[in-house]
């Protein structure tokens, strides 16, 4: 039995060894790539607020037809 945990741990460490040394480098991210950088969030949920508003202001503003 000892020997048989012996084997799976040596067996595990090697693996998760040769993962890292084998696996691709995982890809930095970028902030021009996303549409959440942090200097223009701010501007642009106020974007959208406003946009809001001038949606909801248009639909209050329709007559029903009929």
């Amino acid at each position: 039995m000892k020997r048989l945990l012996l084997g799976f741990a040596l067996v595990a460490a090697a693996v998760y060894a040769l993962r890292g040394w084998f696996a691709a480098p995982q890809p930095n991210p970028s902030w021009e790539e996303t549409d959440n950088d942090p200097e223009d969030l701010s501007s642009d949920l106020a974007q959208r607020a406003r946009e809001a508003e001038g949606a909801e202001a248009a639909e209050g503003s329709e007559t029903p037809a009929g």
